[in-house]
């Protein structure tokens, strides 16, 4: 081999977008179809932590024109950096309602965590929608009536927190591995109220709701610097497959109007991290074949 060059994502581009509610700057990705949008626009996915899951998803997205089936508009939420570690951090602030300083979580092998760099929810949801929407809207043809939200881990906290609160602000909500462990399930606080307004007829959202089948289950490797019990602690508190299963029962058990549909799957032999491809094939499933 004598000249390598950069993989593309066929039909995706890339741009930075300040925001000035959140004081960030975010890097956008979007996959564009091939295929001309239908009369009303593109249905709109919009996946979080874009710099790890926007690729699979632009390609799962390509994918379902093959044979001719609805294509979406994939957008990405990331952050202008190039290395694989650096979002792991800079994501903690936008992913996380507000919270205590003795509720923020420590790891023996990082510095203590420090309250400013967490708790950013709501402004990062008024940048989705009052910043970033429009301004796709303005460049692509979409649909404002038929645009998913995905989020993985911290991620699915947040957009469980975007389900409670704004149920009205996306048509499909999928919520993949939730941390609904944080801050002593604090997110399940605004779950009442959801369910108030799905039952009067005043939201109708679709949700899934997904998990990996080992995720309470202790890695062969630990965490650097806890030990397997504190791992096994670890786990057993996170209570992923459970919480999740919890949450897609209560969700479901909900009266909801026309058009209120919840999904739970459980996917087998994976764990909190290889679950990730197969939840944004299934993301793309729900949200454009139903």
């Amino acid at each position: 081999m004598t000249d390598n060059s950069p993989v593309l994502v066929r039909g995706a581009v890339q741009f930075d977008l300040a925001s000035s509610i959140t004081g960030r700057t975010y890097r956008i990705f979007v996959f564009k179809p091939a295929a001309p949008p239908p009369p009303e626009g593109y249905p709109v996915v919009l996946v979080l932590d874009g710099n790890l899951t926007f690729a699979t998803a632009a390609t799962q997205s390509a994918a379902f024109g093959l044979r001719g089936g609805r294509c979406a508009l994939v957008v990405g939420v990331g952050y202008p950096v190039d290395d694989d570690f650096s979002p792991v951090f800079l994501r903690n602030r936008d992913l996380t309602p507000a919270t205590e300083a003795e509720d923020l979580p420590s790891h023996p092998a990082a510095p203590p965590p420090r309250p400013e760099d967490y708790g950013g929810a709501e402004a990062f949801y008024r940048f989705l929608t009052e910043e970033l929407r429009p301004a796709i809207a303005t460049d692509y043809p979409v649909d404002p009536a038929d645009q998913s939200l995905y989020g993985h881990s911290l991620a699915g906290l947040f957009a469980l927190g975007v389900l409670f609160g704004h149920p009205e602000a996306f048509r499909t909500f999928v919520v993949s591995s939730p941390s609904i462990w944080w801050n002593r399930r604090a997110v399940l606080a605004g779950e009442a109220a959801f369910a108030a307004k799905v039952e009067a007829g005043e939201a109708a959202p679709r949700v899934l709701v997904m998990v990996g089948e080992h995720e309470e289950q202790v890695p062969e490797t630990p965490l650097p610097g806890m030990t397997r019990a504190e791992m096994e602690t670890l786990m057993a508190e996170s209570r992923m497959v459970g919480n999740a299963a919890d949450l897609a029962a209560r969700l479901a058990a909900i009266q909801g109007g026309p058009g209120y549909q919840v999904r739970y799957q459980l996917f087998q032999d994976e764990d909190h991290l290889t679950v990730l491809p197969a939840s944004i094939s299934r993301a793309l499933t729900f949200a454009l074949r139903g």
